[in-house]
């Protein structure tokens, strides 16, 4: 680590130090110092008489000249973007109301968010990380106003990652239907979009599906997994009621889609529901066919299945060289039995081929709006496997039970779901999923694990976050290149990271990209922390118009115990990225 040690001479008088250029200050008596962080001095004084003074606010610590061996300042390697000293810039805090609590606790891992909703989940797998796409519940309008909003008000896609499954960045709630100015200009909705990627002419290519409502599935393309999304040129839906074995009376829903890439490449889609003057029992309004090559066409016509009690919500999995097929069962199921997975309940079934015939197995997935989600209302799934194990992604109304203690004006009617997940357990020796029950969920915490420590030395996307209170996210998009969100923050706004690893040499220095009002303190464990070892750094924020980068050394330098890492905002300010710095890299 680079670091310039000033040892100065106690010789000279009337020396004055300002707090400002040094990090921390030892006093040496013997083998042993007295030591002082940089927050804690105002000034150090060489006086007349030979004396050293400590001055901290209205209190000074004196030490003998005959006393002193030596004194060792810790001079900062890197150039700080304050203008103010630490003091100046602690202050900026004071009379700050930070509300220390979440409607998604800090220490619970589900939600996925607690800064704003998302449904009807569907994950997939790119590399190291796992990309969530959901419908779009929202609780604002345009304008800033709660609404009681429904299906119809739901028309971007919401996406966000995650390497470790508690940290989760979100990129967004992008625009699809073009009555909301998106892509696809035949549409005016997006629902329950799902997603895949495939080497085509040797570039990966990223494809996303999803429904106008329930009148057909539409397609959208880009270079990234989290968009810009383009429609196809000359291209409107993918799948409508005029195609062939889809039409109205026999497929009332054209939603719901789930897309999986085989391994030899064939792609294929599922999608369909509905009981509309069909048998509860027996409705076969489910649909799966082959994509086309290039993922935006349809080799045939789509294929019928006919899963007991479908209602809606695809999903497709293959385990172990079988082709697992899973779905919501329809309310008139009743209880679970060995051939219905009971009301509300997901249900899979089973074929050797990606196009069936399919064969139902059993429930695997109790609805969790029955009891342990809060709140009732209808289910969706979709299971993927992530470094090794198996999960389950599912909506439920928690973060709105939560929220509707604070603020009466959200109606327990409005659908407003958050996406959850937990581990399920798949035996991909005998192709079964065990059921995953009311009596056995946990949807905090224990029901999904952290896979690794977070790294704070990458460029971390602003709108990154395990927990917040008064964060919001704006997405943003470069036109040719990629989308991405900030995250928007009010005075007293704060954000965590869990399970942040510093390492064993430890970081220098704390760098943002930012723009807006007041300071950015870091701290450890506690977003009130204003002084002490649990605060790291604080930066002064330089512009109001235009996001700049801001540079400061650390006030502390953290321990190399694993811990959570809180970024605190005194004003108005907007977040693009950040990053902790090991070493002076002359940026």
């Amino acid at each position: 680590m680079k670091r310039l040690f000033l040892i100065v001479s106690i010789l000279s008088a009337c020396t004055v130090v300002l707090a400002q250029s040094y990090r921390s200050m030892s006093v040496w008596q013997g083998s042993s110092s007295t030591e002082f962080s940089l927050v804690a001095v105002d000034s150090v004084v060489m006086d007349t008489d030979g004396s050293l003074k400590i001055v901290t606010g209205s209190s000074t610590e004196t030490f003998q000249a005959a006393d002193i061996d030596s004194v060792t300042l810790s001079v900062p390697s890197i150039e700080s973007t304050n203008t103010r000293n630490m003091k100046e810039l602690i202050a900026e805090f004071n009379g700050v109301s930070i509300n220390r609590n979440s409607y998604k606790p800090v220490g619970t891992n589900n939600p996925l968010m607690g800064h704003k909703f998302g449904a009807d989940p569907f994950g997939m797998v790119d590399g190291d990380r796992v990309y969530v796409y959901m419908t779009d519940d929202h609780i604002y309008d345009s304008n800033g106003n709660v609404i009681e909003s429904g299906y119809g008000d739901c028309k971007k896609v919401s996406v966000i990652s995650s390497e470790d499954l508690v940290n989760w960045t979100d990129h967004g709630a992008q625009p699809v239907a073009g009555s909301v100015g998106g892509p696809a200009t035949w549409a005016n909705n997006m629902w329950a979009p799902c997603a895949a990627h495939k080497t085509i002419n040797g570039k990966e290519k990223y494809f996303l599906y999803f429904a106008d409502n329930a009148n057909g599935i539409g397609v959208l393309t880009s270079d990234y997994p989290y968009g810009p999304w383009k429609q196809p040129s000359g291209m409107n839906s993918l799948i409508s009621h005029s195609t062939p074995n889809c039409g109205g009376s026999i497929v009332p829903w054209l939603f719901d889609p789930a897309v999986m890439v085989d391994d030899d490449g064939n792609a294929y889609l599922y999608f369909g529901g509905g009981i509309d003057g069909l048998s509860a029992a027996d409705p076969g309004s489910a649909r799966c066919v082959q994509l086309g090559s290039n993922m935006i066409s349809i080799v045939g016509e789509p294929k019928q299945i006919r899963p007991p009690y479908l209602f809606e919500d695809s999903g497709i999995n293959k385990v172990g060289g079988k082709y697992i097929y899973s779905y919501c069962a329809n309310f008139s199921a009743g209880g679970t039995t060995s051939t219905n997975p009971g009301s509300g309940n997901i249900g899979y079934m089973i074929s050797d081929n990606p196009l069936g015939p399919f064969k139902y197995v059993g429930k695997c997935f109790d609805n969790p709006g029955g009891g342990w989600g809060g709140g009732g209302g209808n289910n969706h799934h979709a299971i993927l496997e992530f470094k090794g194990k198996y999960y389950i992604l599912y909506h439920t109304r928690t973060l709105k039970s939560a929220m509707r203690k604070e603020n009466p004006v959200i109606l327990d009617g409005m659908e407003l779901r958050s996406t959850c997940i937990s581990e399920i357990n798949v035996d991909t020796v005998n192709h079964k999923i065990a059921n995953l029950s009311v009596s056995s969920m946990d949807i905090s915490d224990a029901s999904v694990k952290q896979l690794k420590n977070f790294n704070p030395y990458q460029t971390v996307p602003g709108a990154t976050m395990a927990w917040e209170r008064g964060i919001e996210t704006t997405y943003r998009e470069r036109l040719g290149k990629y989308a991405y969100a900030t995250a928007e923050a009010k005075k007293g706004s704060w954000m965590c990271i869990s399970n942040v690893e510093f390492g064993q040499d430890g970081p220098i220095a704390f760098t943002a990209k930012v723009k807006g009002k007041g300071v950015i303190k870091v701290c450890r464990g506690n977003p009130t922390a204003n002084s002490g070892s649990a605060l790291i750094a604080l930066a002064e924020i330089t512009s109001d118009r235009s996001y700049k980068t801001v540079k400061v050394p650390l006030v502390n330098i953290p321990p190399k115990t694993v811990s959570k890492l809180y970024i605190v905002f005194s004003d108005e300010a907007s977040l693009e990225s950040w990053s902790f710095i090991k070493e002076d890299n002359g940026e």
